[in-house]
Protein backbone atom coordinates (compact mmCIF):
# COMPACT_ATOMS: atom_id res chain seq x y z
CA UNK A 1 0.00 0.00 0.00
CA UNK A 2 1.30 3.44 -0.80
CA UNK A 3 2.73 5.11 1.70
CA UNK A 4 0.65 8.63 2.47
CA UNK A 5 1.46 11.06 5.47
CA UNK A 6 0.52 14.75 6.92
CA UNK A 7 2.60 17.35 9.00
CA UNK A 8 0.33 20.09 9.91
CA UNK A 9 1.89 22.94 10.63
CA UNK A 10 1.43 24.05 13.98
CA UNK A 11 3.67 21.15 15.03
CA UNK A 12 7.11 22.59 16.71
CA UNK A 13 9.93 20.34 17.74
CA UNK A 14 11.31 20.69 21.20
CA UNK A 15 15.01 20.97 19.65
CA UNK A 16 17.07 24.39 18.44
CA UNK A 17 20.38 22.95 17.97
CA UNK A 18 21.72 23.79 15.19
CA UNK A 19 25.19 22.52 13.33
CA UNK A 20 27.59 25.06 12.67
CA UNK A 21 27.30 25.45 8.46
CA UNK A 22 30.57 24.25 6.75
CA UNK A 23 31.07 24.69 3.01
CA UNK A 24 32.18 21.02 1.22
CA UNK A 25 32.51 22.72 -2.19
CA UNK A 26 31.07 24.95 -5.00
CA UNK A 27 30.27 24.89 -8.55
CA UNK A 28 29.73 27.69 -11.37
CA UNK A 29 26.51 27.46 -13.00
CA UNK A 30 27.06 28.97 -16.80
CA UNK A 31 24.45 30.72 -19.01
CA UNK A 32 23.83 27.68 -21.14
CA UNK A 33 23.28 25.55 -17.72
CA UNK A 34 26.55 24.34 -17.64
CA UNK A 35 27.79 23.15 -14.19
CA UNK A 36 31.43 23.57 -13.19
CA UNK A 37 32.28 21.50 -9.85
CA UNK A 38 35.02 23.09 -7.97
CA UNK A 39 34.89 26.67 -10.65
CA UNK A 40 34.63 30.02 -8.76
CA UNK A 41 34.56 31.84 -12.11
CA UNK A 42 31.25 32.81 -11.53
CA UNK A 43 31.69 34.34 -8.27
CA UNK A 44 31.41 38.13 -7.79
CA UNK A 45 33.39 40.45 -5.68
CA UNK A 46 31.37 43.58 -3.41
CA UNK A 47 32.46 46.76 -4.18
CA UNK A 48 30.38 50.09 -3.80
CA UNK A 49 32.17 52.94 -2.46
CA UNK A 50 29.41 55.67 -0.44
CA UNK A 51 30.56 58.12 -3.32
CA UNK A 52 28.57 55.83 -5.77
CA UNK A 53 25.56 57.24 -4.06
CA UNK A 54 25.96 60.82 -5.41
CA UNK A 55 24.88 59.40 -9.13
CA UNK A 56 21.43 58.75 -8.23
CA UNK A 57 21.63 55.30 -10.38
CA UNK A 58 18.53 54.38 -11.94
CA UNK A 59 18.07 50.78 -11.17
CA UNK A 60 15.62 50.58 -13.95
CA UNK A 61 18.25 51.40 -15.98
CA UNK A 62 18.57 48.94 -19.29
CA UNK A 63 15.45 47.15 -18.19
CA UNK A 64 14.45 46.63 -21.90
CA UNK A 65 18.05 44.42 -22.67
CA UNK A 66 17.09 42.32 -19.58
CA UNK A 67 19.00 39.04 -19.96
CA UNK A 68 16.17 36.89 -17.57
CA UNK A 69 17.37 32.87 -18.05
CA UNK A 70 14.23 32.69 -15.95
CA UNK A 71 11.82 33.17 -18.06
CA UNK A 72 12.69 30.46 -20.66
CA UNK A 73 10.14 27.48 -19.24
CA UNK A 74 12.27 25.23 -21.15
CA UNK A 75 14.89 25.26 -18.53
CA UNK A 76 15.12 23.14 -15.21
CA UNK A 77 16.14 25.97 -13.30
CA UNK A 78 15.51 23.58 -9.56
CA UNK A 79 18.09 21.02 -11.41
CA UNK A 80 19.90 19.06 -8.49
CA UNK A 81 22.80 17.86 -10.88
CA UNK A 82 25.14 20.70 -10.53
CA UNK A 83 24.88 20.18 -6.82
CA UNK A 84 24.87 16.26 -7.49
CA UNK A 85 28.03 16.57 -9.13
CA UNK A 86 29.63 18.28 -6.51
CA UNK A 87 28.77 15.98 -3.96
CA UNK A 88 30.32 13.09 -5.92
CA UNK A 89 33.46 14.69 -6.80
CA UNK A 90 33.85 15.47 -2.64
CA UNK A 91 33.18 11.69 -2.25
CA UNK A 92 35.56 10.87 -4.72
CA UNK A 93 38.19 12.95 -2.83
CA UNK A 94 37.05 11.47 0.32
CA UNK A 95 36.87 7.79 -0.95
CA UNK A 96 33.48 7.45 0.97
CA UNK A 97 29.17 8.18 0.92
CA UNK A 98 28.86 11.59 2.48
CA UNK A 99 27.29 11.43 5.97
CA UNK A 100 23.96 13.53 5.10
CA UNK A 101 19.84 12.53 5.46
CA UNK A 102 18.60 15.08 3.47
CA UNK A 103 20.41 16.80 0.16
CA UNK A 104 18.38 19.74 -1.18
CA UNK A 105 18.85 23.14 -2.22
CA UNK A 106 18.75 26.24 0.12
CA UNK A 107 15.39 27.96 -1.63
CA UNK A 108 13.56 24.31 -0.80
CA UNK A 109 14.14 24.53 2.66
CA UNK A 110 13.25 28.09 2.97
CA UNK A 111 9.95 27.20 1.43
CA UNK A 112 8.91 24.30 3.85
CA UNK A 113 10.05 26.36 6.73
CA UNK A 114 8.24 29.68 4.70
CA UNK A 115 4.98 27.95 4.35
CA UNK A 116 4.31 27.46 8.25
CA UNK A 117 5.12 31.09 8.82
CA UNK A 118 3.41 33.18 6.01
CA UNK A 119 0.47 33.43 3.77
CA UNK A 120 0.94 30.37 2.12
CA UNK A 121 -0.19 31.90 -1.01
CA UNK A 122 3.45 33.38 -1.38
CA UNK A 123 4.66 30.15 -0.89
CA UNK A 124 3.87 27.22 -3.27
CA UNK A 125 5.26 24.00 -1.66
CA UNK A 126 4.87 21.60 -4.48
CA UNK A 127 8.58 18.91 -4.14
CA UNK A 128 9.56 15.50 -5.22
CA UNK A 129 11.05 13.67 -2.42
CA UNK A 130 13.03 10.89 -3.45
CA UNK A 131 14.71 8.08 -1.23
CA UNK A 132 17.71 6.64 -2.06
CA UNK A 133 20.80 5.23 -0.52
CA UNK A 134 19.60 5.85 2.71
CA UNK A 135 19.43 9.25 1.69
CA UNK A 136 16.53 11.52 0.82
CA UNK A 137 16.69 14.27 -1.89
CA UNK A 138 14.41 17.02 -2.15
CA UNK A 139 13.44 18.79 -5.89
CA UNK A 140 11.22 21.54 -6.46
CA UNK A 141 8.58 20.53 -8.57
CA UNK A 142 7.17 24.15 -9.49
CA UNK A 143 8.00 25.48 -13.34
CA UNK A 144 9.63 28.45 -12.94
CA UNK A 145 9.09 30.66 -16.29
CA UNK A 146 9.10 33.99 -15.50
CA UNK A 147 5.30 35.17 -16.27
CA UNK A 148 5.71 38.47 -18.67
CA UNK A 149 4.09 41.47 -17.39
CA UNK A 150 5.56 43.78 -19.18
CA UNK A 151 8.77 45.93 -18.59
CA UNK A 152 6.73 48.99 -17.29
CA UNK A 153 4.57 47.07 -14.45
CA UNK A 154 5.84 47.71 -10.84
CA UNK A 155 6.20 44.33 -10.28
CA UNK A 156 8.49 43.71 -13.22
CA UNK A 157 10.78 46.96 -12.40
CA UNK A 158 10.66 45.67 -8.62
CA UNK A 159 12.23 41.96 -9.87
CA UNK A 160 14.57 43.66 -12.44
CA UNK A 161 15.96 46.32 -9.95
CA UNK A 162 17.12 43.29 -7.40
CA UNK A 163 19.00 42.02 -10.52
CA UNK A 164 20.69 45.42 -11.35
CA UNK A 165 21.91 46.09 -7.48
CA UNK A 166 23.88 43.08 -7.99
CA UNK A 167 25.16 43.97 -11.21
CA UNK A 168 26.23 47.82 -10.07
CA UNK A 169 28.04 46.71 -6.59
CA UNK A 170 29.78 43.80 -7.77
CA UNK A 171 32.70 42.51 -9.37
CA UNK A 172 33.49 39.70 -12.02
CA UNK A 173 37.46 39.67 -10.44
CA UNK A 174 38.59 41.90 -7.13
CA UNK A 175 39.22 45.53 -6.64
CA UNK A 176 42.87 45.00 -6.99
CA UNK A 177 42.51 43.56 -9.92
CA UNK A 178 39.45 45.35 -12.41
CA UNK A 179 40.62 47.84 -14.52
CA UNK A 180 39.46 51.40 -14.08
CA UNK A 181 36.86 51.45 -16.94
CA UNK A 182 35.70 48.24 -15.91
CA UNK A 183 34.63 49.95 -12.42
CA UNK A 184 32.96 53.16 -14.06
CA UNK A 185 30.69 51.30 -16.48
CA UNK A 186 29.02 48.72 -14.51
CA UNK A 187 25.78 51.25 -14.75
CA UNK A 188 25.65 50.32 -18.45
CA UNK A 189 26.53 46.83 -18.12
CA UNK A 190 23.89 44.38 -19.71
CA UNK A 191 22.33 42.64 -16.28
CA UNK A 192 21.63 39.33 -16.92
CA UNK A 193 20.90 36.28 -13.61
CA UNK A 194 21.49 33.28 -16.13
CA UNK A 195 25.38 32.45 -14.18
CA UNK A 196 25.36 31.34 -11.17
CA UNK A 197 28.26 30.55 -7.89
CA UNK A 198 26.54 28.31 -5.68
CA UNK A 199 27.97 27.11 -2.61
CA UNK A 200 27.32 23.64 -1.27
CA UNK A 201 27.15 23.06 2.95
CA UNK A 202 27.03 20.87 5.31
CA UNK A 203 24.57 21.53 7.97
CA UNK A 204 22.07 20.29 10.65
CA UNK A 205 19.46 20.54 13.38
CA UNK A 206 18.73 18.19 16.17
CA UNK A 207 20.15 14.63 14.72
CA UNK A 208 19.98 15.36 11.20
CA UNK A 209 22.12 16.19 8.36
CA UNK A 210 21.41 18.19 5.61
CA UNK A 211 23.86 19.03 2.81
CA UNK A 212 22.34 22.62 0.95
CA UNK A 213 23.24 24.01 -2.17
CA UNK A 214 22.97 27.76 -2.15
CA UNK A 215 23.29 31.02 -4.58
CA UNK A 216 26.57 33.10 -3.75
CA UNK A 217 25.56 36.49 -4.34
CA UNK A 218 29.37 37.86 -3.48
CA UNK A 219 32.31 37.79 -1.55
CA UNK A 220 32.76 40.68 0.51
CA UNK A 221 36.07 41.19 1.34
CA UNK A 222 38.07 38.01 -0.12
CA UNK A 223 38.24 34.65 -0.85
CA UNK A 224 40.62 32.82 0.93
CA UNK A 225 42.09 29.51 -1.71
CA UNK A 226 41.71 26.21 -0.59
CA UNK A 227 39.64 27.02 2.45
CA UNK A 228 35.81 27.23 3.55
CA UNK A 229 34.95 31.02 2.73
CA UNK A 230 30.95 31.14 4.28
CA UNK A 231 32.57 33.87 6.51
CA UNK A 232 33.44 36.15 3.27
CA UNK A 233 29.86 35.47 1.83
CA UNK A 234 27.25 38.21 1.61
CA UNK A 235 23.75 38.51 0.29
CA UNK A 236 22.12 41.41 -1.75
CA UNK A 237 18.96 42.47 -1.58
CA UNK A 238 16.78 45.47 -2.96
CA UNK A 239 13.93 46.91 -1.56
CA UNK A 240 11.61 49.96 -1.30
CA UNK A 241 13.01 53.04 0.72
CA UNK A 242 11.79 53.00 4.41
CA UNK A 243 9.85 56.13 5.12
CA UNK A 244 6.51 55.74 7.32
CA UNK A 245 5.93 52.77 10.39
CA UNK A 246 4.30 50.56 7.64
CA UNK A 247 7.27 50.50 5.39
CA UNK A 248 9.06 49.89 8.43
CA UNK A 249 7.16 46.82 9.04
CA UNK A 250 6.69 45.63 5.47
CA UNK A 251 10.54 45.59 5.77
CA UNK A 252 10.75 43.96 8.72
CA UNK A 253 9.08 40.89 7.10
CA UNK A 254 11.63 41.19 4.38
CA UNK A 255 14.67 40.98 6.85
CA UNK A 256 13.00 37.64 8.17
CA UNK A 257 12.72 35.88 5.21
CA UNK A 258 16.19 37.02 3.95
CA UNK A 259 17.18 36.16 7.81
CA UNK A 260 15.85 32.17 7.37
CA UNK A 261 17.60 32.05 3.83
CA UNK A 262 21.57 33.08 5.63
CA UNK A 263 21.03 31.33 8.37
CA UNK A 264 20.32 28.17 6.87
CA UNK A 265 23.54 28.42 5.06
CA UNK A 266 25.80 30.41 7.59
CA UNK A 267 25.89 33.41 5.32
CA UNK A 268 26.85 36.03 8.40
CA UNK A 269 26.39 39.45 6.05
CA UNK A 270 23.53 41.02 3.93
CA UNK A 271 23.84 44.21 2.34
CA UNK A 272 20.30 45.90 1.25
CA UNK A 273 19.87 48.75 -1.32
CA UNK A 274 16.98 50.70 -1.43
CA UNK A 275 15.63 52.68 -3.78
CA UNK A 276 12.81 55.45 -3.60
CA UNK A 277 9.66 55.47 -5.51
CA UNK A 278 11.32 56.17 -9.27
CA UNK A 279 13.89 53.46 -8.55
CA UNK A 280 16.46 55.58 -7.85
CA UNK A 281 18.86 54.14 -5.62
CA UNK A 282 19.15 56.35 -2.52
CA UNK A 283 21.30 54.05 0.06
CA UNK A 284 22.91 50.86 1.24
CA UNK A 285 22.76 49.25 5.09
CA UNK A 286 24.70 46.14 5.80
CA UNK A 287 22.95 44.03 8.56
CA UNK A 288 24.29 40.94 10.59
CA UNK A 289 22.30 37.68 10.37
CA UNK A 290 22.94 36.74 14.14
CA UNK A 291 21.67 40.42 15.17
CA UNK A 292 18.69 40.26 13.02
CA UNK A 293 16.33 38.66 15.73
CA UNK A 294 17.37 40.98 18.25
CA UNK A 295 16.20 43.48 15.01
CA UNK A 296 12.75 42.05 15.15
CA UNK A 297 12.20 42.00 18.72
CA UNK A 298 10.32 45.20 18.16
CA UNK A 299 7.79 43.70 15.98
CA UNK A 300 4.88 42.18 17.83
CA UNK A 301 4.16 40.08 14.62
CA UNK A 302 8.19 38.52 14.60
CA UNK A 303 9.12 39.04 18.14
CA UNK A 304 9.39 35.00 18.50
CA UNK A 305 9.66 34.19 14.60
CA UNK A 306 13.19 33.46 14.20
CA UNK A 307 12.97 31.11 16.91
CA UNK A 308 9.72 29.48 15.78
CA UNK A 309 11.33 28.97 12.19
CA UNK A 310 14.06 26.94 14.11
CA UNK A 311 11.09 24.81 16.13
CA UNK A 312 9.60 23.89 12.92
CA UNK A 313 12.81 23.19 11.26
CA UNK A 314 13.44 20.94 13.40
CA UNK A 315 9.82 19.44 13.63
CA UNK A 316 9.41 18.95 9.80
CA UNK A 317 12.87 17.25 9.11
CA UNK A 318 12.06 14.67 11.81
CA UNK A 319 8.81 14.13 10.48
CA UNK A 320 10.39 13.00 7.05
CA UNK A 321 13.48 11.12 8.68
CA UNK A 322 10.54 9.19 10.45
CA UNK A 323 8.47 8.77 7.90
CA UNK A 324 9.88 7.68 5.18
CA UNK A 325 11.65 4.47 5.17
CA UNK A 326 15.72 4.85 3.65
CA UNK A 327 17.20 1.67 2.34
CA UNK A 328 20.70 0.91 2.49
CA UNK A 329 20.64 0.12 -1.71
CA UNK A 330 19.93 1.75 -4.53
CA UNK A 331 16.72 1.87 -5.42
CA UNK A 332 14.48 4.61 -5.40
CA UNK A 333 11.08 4.85 -3.77
CA UNK A 334 9.47 8.44 -4.85
CA UNK A 335 6.97 10.88 -3.14
CA UNK A 336 5.56 14.19 -3.83
CA UNK A 337 5.17 16.86 -0.99
CA UNK A 338 3.04 19.72 -1.29
CA UNK A 339 1.34 21.63 1.41
CA UNK A 340 -2.53 21.67 1.43
CA UNK A 341 -4.63 24.22 3.48
CA UNK A 342 -2.84 23.98 7.07
CA UNK A 343 -0.65 20.76 6.40
CA UNK A 344 1.99 19.68 4.62
CA UNK A 345 1.17 16.03 2.63
CA UNK A 346 3.42 13.36 1.87
CA UNK A 347 2.03 10.61 -1.03
CA UNK A 348 4.47 8.23 -2.54
CA UNK A 349 4.49 8.03 -6.51
CA UNK A 350 2.97 5.08 -7.77
CA UNK A 351 4.13 3.46 -11.31
CA UNK A 352 1.20 4.43 -12.83
CA UNK A 353 1.73 8.24 -11.92
CA UNK A 354 2.75 10.35 -15.40
CA UNK A 355 5.93 11.48 -13.81
CA UNK A 356 7.30 8.54 -11.92
CA UNK A 357 9.31 6.91 -14.68
CA UNK A 358 11.04 10.64 -15.25
CA UNK A 359 11.31 10.56 -11.30
CA UNK A 360 12.74 7.53 -10.67
CA UNK A 361 14.32 5.96 -14.12
CA UNK A 362 15.31 9.05 -15.90
CA UNK A 363 17.26 12.61 -14.47
CA UNK A 364 14.47 14.23 -13.25
CA UNK A 365 15.90 14.31 -9.56
CA UNK A 366 18.94 12.43 -9.87
CA UNK A 367 21.61 11.87 -12.81
CA UNK A 368 22.42 8.84 -14.26
CA UNK A 369 26.05 9.93 -13.24
CA UNK A 370 24.90 9.70 -9.58
CA UNK A 371 23.16 6.79 -9.77
CA UNK A 372 25.88 5.18 -11.44
CA UNK A 373 28.85 6.31 -8.80
CA UNK A 374 26.66 5.59 -5.75
CA UNK A 375 25.72 2.35 -7.48
CA UNK A 376 29.94 1.48 -8.11
CA UNK A 377 30.72 3.21 -4.63
CA UNK A 378 28.43 0.59 -2.69
CA UNK A 379 29.75 -2.32 -3.93
CA UNK A 380 33.31 -1.33 -4.23
CA UNK A 381 32.27 -0.88 -0.05
CA UNK A 382 30.29 -4.37 -0.03
CA UNK A 383 33.94 -6.12 -1.73
CA UNK A 384 36.17 -4.31 0.91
Amino acid sequence: MPLNANLFIKKRSGTTALKQPKELGYYSKTADNQFLVQDDSNLCYYYFPDSCLERNIDLTGGIKKFRDSMADSNVDHSTLHGLLSTIQKYEERKEKKIKADIITFRGVMRKLISCALENPKYNKVSLYVVSFNEQLIIKDATKVGQPSTGTDSIDYRNYYSGYKFETLTTLSKSFSETPRQVLESRPKKIVSNGEQFVTVVRTGIGKCKLILGAEVDCVFDFKEVGSDNLKHYAELKCSKAVNTVADARTFELKLFKTWVQCFLVGINRIIYGFRDENCILKSVEEFSTQEIPVLLKNNPRLTNACLDAIKWYGAFTEWLLDTIPRESNTKITAYTLEFEHNHLKLSEIEPSHPEYDGIVNGEVVLSETFKQWRTNLQTKDSNS
